[in-house]
């Protein structure tokens, strides 16, 4: 397999529920070294959904006029995001019958089975975004390189991720009605991976991304994508059911979320009032603290069991008929929480009370520090990700657009 060869600049976009964030960075060296760097608050996008094309085609517009004179490049290529309830991802294999005259595995016999796997059909009215590479077995048995094992039965295994093709049009043809180009898709969830999630962490993790209108989890183990998903609840959830308990408008309900709200609700917080403006002026407001914390612990309780009943209803798809627990034994790296709402004070020791798993808050790596924050996981990840992912080793070697180009024809 002939590499394709990365350009000198790579340039990534995450469109958000709340945020749209580009990062522009150039190629030295195998590493990417910043630019530029850009942020908007997102229009036209409910809980990962598209509802307004325009005002989302102004806003990414917007942010890519930012990044562009902030850099001082001009865009040609980008790599997106993928989130929300409309990446759907399922498990997929192709099998190859191993060559009984030695009974030894080729290359020939695994880019076949890879064939094999790429062949089978998504669901009607859904396209093929994404080829995970999963554990490959020979006999049953994972290893790491086929190539050169005795065996009878060769299979490769891949998380594919789909959208509606609808869904996917619109978003390609967004980009590229401002002269760029989709080089590629990269889960919003595995991004954040990259930029929190070391490889002795993939042994067995799960990352957690939560943003304004969707949590986004992957799983990993024995480090491969063993599955993903989202549900469509997010920090936005937590804030209107803040301004509904309190009364008070979403921006009074926000900024009181972020000053004194808590993923856990203590017995000690009742006995808290706490004011608005602090000021305790005319006009200024005052709140039982208690109150705040327990509509909030509540929100985040809920969400987490959403996604632990997510999780529970892949890992049975994948494993029918064996009881799969999440534990520390299954995921010895526990739970890495990244996302807006991560933010919130003792949220890593609320989601440990409520997953039994050690958690703890995901902060990237990176030469900026104003970007080593959980918000910011998932735009550093596609950078980290658009470097060592490409080319992927299944990825497809003629790029997402020429592949897709004769079919739906931008």
């Amino acid at each position: 397999m002939t590499p394709k060869l990365l350009p000198s600049l790579i340039a990534v976009i995450d469109i958000g529920t709340h945020k749209t964030v580009s990062l522009v960075g150039q190629m030295i060296n195998g590493k990417a070294r910043m630019l530029g760097f850009s942020e908007r608050r997102t229009d036209g996008v409910v809980k990962g959904t598209v509802i307004d094309l325009e005002r989302l085609h102004r806003c990414v517009h917007e942010v890519v006029n930012d990044v562009e004179r902030s850099s001082g490049r001009s865009i040609e290529q980008v790599y997106l995001s993928l989130s929300g309830p409309a990446a759907e991802g399922e498990r997929i294999k192709g099998i190859h019958a191993i060559p009984a005259h030695d009974g030894k595995v080729t290359a020939k016999d695994v880019t076949d089975a890879i064939a094999s796997a790429k062949r089978l059909e998504p669901p009607a009215g859904r396209a093929t975004l994404l080829y995970m590479r999963q554990p490959t077995t020979i006999d049953g048995r994972a290893v790491a390189n086929p190539v050169g094992m005795a065996g009878k039965r060769l299979e490769v295994h891949f998380w594919r991720v789909t959208m509606e093709e609808g869904n996917m049009r619109m978003r390609v043809g967004m980009v590229n009605g401002m002269s760029i180009k989709v080089r590629d898709f990269i889960l919003a969830s595995h991004a954040a991976a990259c930029a929190t999630a070391s490889d002795s962490d993939k042994q067995g993790v799960l990352v957690v991304d939560m943003g304004a209108g969707t949590t986004d989890w992957i799983l990993y183990y024995k480090e491969h994508i063993l599955c993903a998903g989202s549900i469509p609840v997010g920090g936005e959830h937590m804030t209107n059911d803040l301004s509904v308990a309190l009364r008070i408008s979403r921006e009074t309900a926000e900024d009181l979320k972020i000053r004194f709200g808590s993923a856990l609700h203590r017995e000690a917080d009742a006995n808290q009032t706490i004011w608005k403006d602090g000021d305790r002026g005319l006009g200024d407001q005052q709140f039982n603290r208690g109150t705040i914390t327990q509509v909030l612990s509540l929100r985040y309780q809920e969400t987490f069991e959403y996604v632990k009943k997510d999780i529970m209803q892949h890992l049975e798809q994948l494993f029918p008929g064996h009881a799969v627990k999440l534990d520390q034994y299954f995921l010895p790296a526990g739970i890495i929480l990244t996302g807006g709402s991560a933010n919130l004070a003792d949220a890593a020791e609320a989601v440990h009370a409520i997953m039994q798993l050690p958690t703890r808050i995901g902060v990237p790596t990176f030469e900026n520090d104003s970007l080593r924050k959980p918000e910011y996981a998932g735009v550093v990840g596609l950078m980290t990700a658009a470097i060592t992912d490409s080319p992927p080793p299944v990825r497809r070697q003629r790029g997402f657009l020429a592949s897709l180009k004769d079919l739906f024809r931008f």
